[in-house]
């Protein structure tokens, strides 16, 4: 019989298939498996909520044991300032001291003059500064004795930028008030 066959036959037979049906024995035989079969699994179910309780518990526990080594990690980990005192003790009372003479050369320029240009260039030094603090706080060991050095040169050189300017500007103020009795030139 070729496979056409057999369909053909289907085909033709359909109604004998379609009339029988199975014995009752046989469903009440069917029932009593799924009874057989349901049963283990229910005990199971019955013990699932209590596995499962317990293995959402550990995971819990277990991540917030990470969670919380992970915050204990994070909040002893030294500030920039913490690590400058450790460094250089004396830089506290250097960085007031040049603060100070920052803050008063910087009321004597805006006296005399009001230019964006200097100020633009003064926020640069302080955004500098303001990245050495944060690569303090991330340098490998060792380098942070480096990276203070620099931070005091920049305090040093913002001081010493705004003396400059008060210099040259104080000399052109001078050399304008009091000409030079032998030429009539002012000069720079």
């Amino acid at each position: 019989m070729q496979q056409n066959d057999l369909e053909k036959f289907i085909l033709d037979n359909r109604d004998a298939f379609d009339d029988a049906r199975p014995s009752l024995k046989l469903w009440a035989a069917i029932e009593k498996d799924l009874n057989e079969e349901e049963a283990p699994s229910h005990a199971m179910r019955n013990r699932r909520p209590w596995y499962q309780v317990a293995a959402t518990v550990l995971i819990l526990l277990t991540a917030g044991g990470f969670g919380g080594a992970f915050l204990t990690q994070q909040t002893q980990q030294p500030t920039a300032q913490t690590l400058i005192e450790d460094v250089a003790p004396e830089f506290a009372e250097m960085e007031q001291y040049y603060n100070q003479r920052i803050k008063e050369n910087y009321a004597r320029l805006t006296t005399h003059t009001q230019d964006p240009e200097i100020d633009a260039d003064l926020q640069q030094l302080d955004n500098a500064m303001a990245e050495l603090r944060e690569d303090l706080t991330n340098a490998p060991s060792g380098r942070e004795e480096m990276i203070v050095q620099q931070l005091i040169e920049s305090y040093r050189l913002k001081l010493q930028i705004l003396e400059r300017i008060l210099e040259r500007i104080e000399n052109i103020d001078n050399s304008i008030t009091t000409p030079d009795n032998n030429s009539n030139e002012t000069s720079i």
